[in-house]
């Protein structure tokens, strides 16, 4: 138990509810699995008894349609007046004179032709009591016995002339010569005494044998395994046929008496290795009876255990995917805090999760997104701070240098320049002059896009003045924007390092290009776009941009100590999430950086 214990305090939570849904559920659907064995176990042995009466039923109805065949060519021979008027007559030796008697004088051809249609009927005699000579027909090279005289003492005769006029049933083994002198196949056997109309004088002996391969076939039919089998009774209980491989001891017991036969119709007989089910249409008809293997309480339990186990499988299995789907529901926001609280610990400060429920889960969710803005707000502040520092010491470091003495000793050279004829240089001194106005003067953090736009073409100016064959530089500002307030140096440093990175070194014709345009969406925005056809730069050489230390970073920069990675920082300050910095960039073909703010417009002093 302590190691269950053990197993179960490993487990994440998406298996403990797996684990505790098949907990509750399985001893539910084994009470369930129980009730349908015990339901299934009933019904097997309704189904199975129900299916045997029906085959039994089946069984007799269609022997029935043979016996009923039989039985009315016997009724029509006995109340045939040209039959009865032969056997009444009392001129024998004048009738025994015609050969052709019976086909002459009675309607025999009648007679064959409907044995002919059934088929299965494959003898008749008729032994006349008043010395006519009898009629014996055989279609199966069976031959009867000549005359009535030998069958008198037969058994047949005996039975036949008990019952007065009754019809009997007899099974005729083939090769037995009872009332047949050559019998060729087994026989089901009718016979009768035939009688006047008024049943007082016997007239005669009927006997009709049919093929006992049609009964066979019939009960062959019946019969669905090699343990079963089937035993038709005539009327007084005795064997008429038998077909199957059951036990011999079964046909014994049925046949001693009838004691095992109830009142009614139909029935079952229990016995210790079989069952039978019997049906008899009505009191004078055959006995039908289907022996059948009993089947034992294991082999039913057997039967009646396969399908719920089945359905307890599936059912089982089938509930898993719905138990892990339910289990990710539930587990889905656990996964996500998990998540947002390693990428948090790792100092990503903008993770949020999303909360879509009020339950306790969604609260979590709640508590941890109000704890990361609350931390990040405490960073923020951090940083600003130390960025005002910064922007201290920059201060610090533009005070180190007299603007009003660097601005008056470049005035000097410049006049000095005119004066010595060279405009070119003088217009240059100028430019170097204004650059340092704009980037040291008034220390102001926010400008507008114009004088952004005054700065780096001053700045593009005084390049131009170094790289003048190679350099070329165009400068597409939309003048919408010109009044629009940015960050000082946003756009410069990027143009420096196009210069630096991208010229400096190339021995080919390389052009600038610098745009602002406005966006409109759900806000008014702006874009810079500062494109170059330099050498271009590696996916290494963009990320060295990103991850240059503070100690080297400042040493790389030439304008007001601002490198790329610092643009990036007092966007993020300014603007928080609402902008847009991308640098795409590919060896050989030049850098495209793109940035995209808000628009803020001028403030009316």
């Amino acid at each position: 138990m302590k190691h269950v214990k053990t197993i179960m305090n490993h487990m994440n939570i998406r298996k403990k509810l797996v684990f505790y849904s098949y907990l509750v559920i399985t001893p539910i659907l084994l009470i369930i699995s129980v009730l349908l064995v015990v339901r299934n176990y009933d019904q097997t042995q309704r189904t199975r008894y129900i299916a045997q009466e029906q085959t039994v039923q089946s069984l007799e109805d269609s022997i029935e349609v043979l016996r009923n065949d039989m039985q009315n060519i016997c009724t029509y021979l006995c109340v045939n007046e040209d039959i009865i008027r032969i056997l009444k007559s009392t001129n024998s030796e004048e009738l025994n004179k015609n050969f052709q008697l019976w086909l002459d004088e009675a309607p025999m051809n009648i007679v064959l032709d409907m044995i002919a249609l059934k088929g299965y009927i494959k003898t008749i005699a008729i032994y006349p009591e008043n010395g006519v000579n009898p009629y014996l027909r055989c279609l199966d090279s069976s031959s009867y016995v000549s005359d009535i005289e030998s069958l008198r003492n037969s058994e047949m005769y005996q039975s036949a002339v008990e019952v007065k006029g009754a019809v009997l049933w007899q099974f005729a083994k083939k090769d037995t010569k009872s009332i047949y002198q050559a019998n060729r196949s087994d026989k089901i056997v009718l016979y009768r005494e035939i009688f006047d109309l008024a049943k007082k004088k016997k007239l005669g002996f009927l006997v009709i044998g049919a093929s006992s391969d049609k009964f066979y076939e019939l009960c062959k039919n019946a019969v669905q395994t090699k343990e079963e089998g089937v035993l038709i009774l005539n009327p007084d209980g005795e064997e008429l046929l038998e077909y199957g491989n059951h036990d011999r001891g079964v046909t014994t017991f049925l046949t001693k008496d009838l004691s095992w036969k109830k009142k009614g119709l139909k029935g079952v007989v229990e016995l210790p290795d079989y069952t039978v089910l019997w049906a008899q249409k009505e009191k004078n008809n055959f006995i039908f009876c289907k022996v059948v293997p009993r089947i034992g309480f294991n082999d039913l339990l057997r039967q009646s255990v396969s399908t719920p186990l089945i359905l307890l499988a599936v059912l089982l299995i089938g509930l898993c995917p719905i138990f892990i789907f339910i289990s990710n529901v539930i587990t889905k926001p656990l996964n996500q805090l998990t998540v947002a609280m390693g990428k948090f610990r790792k100092g990503d400060f903008t993770q949020k999760i999303p909360v879509n429920t009020q339950d306790e889960l969604g609260v979590v969710a709640e508590c941890f997104n109000i704890m990361v803005e609350d931390i990040k707000t405490l960073i923020d502040t951090n940083y600003v701070m130390a960025l005002h520092e910064k922007e201290s010491e920059l201060n610090a470091l533009q005070a180190q240098i007299n603007p009003h003495f660097l601005y008056n000793t470049l005035d000097a050279l410049y006049w000095r320049a005119i004066d010595c004829d060279n405009e070119e240089i003088g217009e240059d001194i100028l430019a170097l002059s204004n650059l340092f106005r704009l980037v040291l003067g008034q220390g102001k953090g926010i400008i507008t896009v114009k004088e952004e736009e005054n700065l780096i073409e001053t700045y593009l100016h005084i390049q131009k003045m170094r790289f003048s064959k190679k350099l070329d530089y165009q400068i597409c500002i939309d003048p919408n924007i010109e009044n629009a307030l940015i960050p000082k140096l946003i756009l410069q440093p990027f143009i420096e390092n196009a210069i630096v990175h991208g010229f400096e070194n190339s021995g080919t014709k390389c052009m600038l290009t610098v745009e602002g345009v406005m966006i409109e969406k759900e806000k008014v925005y702006i874009e810079f776009r500062i494109c170059d056809t330099g050498k271009g730069m590696s996916k290494e050489q963009l990320n060295e941009i990103w991850n240059v230390e503070d100690s080297k970073r400042y040493a790389s920069q030439r304008i007001g100590h601002y490198a790329i990675k610092n643009v990036r920082e007092r966007l993020e300050l300014k603007y928080r999430e609402d902008f847009s910095f991308q640098i795409k960039s590919e060896v050989g073909k030049g850098t495209t950086v793109s940035i995209i703010i808000p628009y803020e417009g001028k403030e009316v002093d």
